[in-house]
């Protein structure tokens, strides 16, 4: 139910779950009860599976390229359309003895796909700097380079960003708390080339300990679907929480020049009313969209203070008020995800 809620609430044609949870015998099982009529989906080279991606057979053509514990490679093209787009799914392994064989891949699929779009997300459970860390220990061993090198080899560059910076937190608090950005958004040059508006979003924690991840394109020419048109309804300046929700979201932190920061950011709040709209209308209770939007406030003040250890423990408390509220949901993973649409 979760899977389909937010498939269907962002418009996705094509979804990467990490660890999704699928015992043996119960993967066919698994995959009905999302809910998802219409679509087709395959598990990684793993036991139970650790990475699952689906994708809409009435929008994608997809093939799979290469499959492993830690990665699935496919060739996506939207139906109709004559762009080819590989796409590597990634949940790099704990141990960086094991890694070696991600990174190899990577640099092996840079060749191949030299002058085709590439798209690389995920959890790689790697950090690129010592920026992409609070909390916790600052050393930074020598396995530390693999992931820099590798990205510096094979002409792979991070896709422009907003929201969470550290996209993953241990739950911990009395000065234990630890952040990492263990989640990435990359892409090669062709995929650059062919999109220069794409940008990668990474949304607070909800249901998991990690953040969920969207890669919209941004073009407008690749879709024959027009974009719905966006009303701003004047009810919602009535509600309490509506300035604080715009305010929020206009602070989410965009690099580029001016115009190109302005558009982002009402791009981004188009999407934020939308599903403000849809949450507000809806059957949920109250107390858990109040609880719901008092913890992402309080993870974008972590992320932006990650030092400040009373954020810490507000956020922890904010955290255990939603959990509270919404009755212990069944535990699910979403990033990450990819979308194809018109800006």
């Amino acid at each position: 139910m979760a899977v389909r809620n937010w498939t269907q609430n962002n418009g996705l044609g094509i979804i990467g779950l990490i660890e999704p949870r699928l015992g043996v015998n119960s993967i066919s099982e698994k995959i009905g009860g999302m809910g998802l009529q219409g679509w087709n989906f395959v598990d990684s080279e793993s036991h139970p599976p650790r990475l699952l991606v689906g994708w809409d057979v009435g929008k994608y053509n997809l093939q799979v390229i290469d499959k492993s514990p830690q990665w699935i490679t496919c060739a996506v093209t939207g139906v109709g359309a004559q762009t080819t787009v590989t796409i590597t799914f990634v949940y790099g392994h704990n141990k960086p003895t094991d890694r070696q064989a991600l990174w190899a891949h990577l640099q092996d699929q840079s060749s191949a796909n030299l002058n085709r779009p590439w798209a690389i997300l995920g959890d790689f459970n790697a950090i690129l700097s010592h920026a992409d860390r609070a909390g916790g220990s600052l050393q930074w061993s020598t396995y530390m380079e693999d992931f820099p090198t590798c990205l510096q080899r094979a002409g792979l560059i991070v896709v422009p960003y907003t929201g969470l910076r550290y996209t993953w937190h241990n739950g911990r608090r009395d000065g234990q708390a630890i952040q990492r950005k263990l989640d990435w958004v990359l892409g090669n040059q062709a995929l650059l080339d062919q999109w220069p508006n794409a940008h990668a979003t990474f949304l607070p924690r909800i249901e998991s300990d990690h953040s969920p991840m969207v890669l919209r394109f941004m073009d407008c020419h690749q879709s024959s679907r027009p974009p719905k048109a966006f009303r701003f309804l004047n009810l919602w300046t009535e509600r309490d929480d509506f300035m604080d929700l715009v305010r929020d979201n206009w602070a989410n932190r965009i690099q580029g020049n001016p115009f190109f920061i302005l558009t982002s950011k009402l791009q981004i709040l188009k999407g934020v009313l939308n599903r403000y709209h849809r949450k507000t209308t809806s059957h949920i209770s109250s107390r858990v969209i109040e609880a719901r939007r008092k913890w992402v406030a309080g993870q974008v003040e972590v992320d932006k203070n990650p030092m400040n250890q009373n954020l810490h423990q507000q956020e922890r408390h904010l955290a255990d008020d939603y959990h509270r509220l919404s009755g212990g949901q069944e535990y699910c993973i979403f990033p990450p995800v990819f979308e194809e649409q018109a800006a």
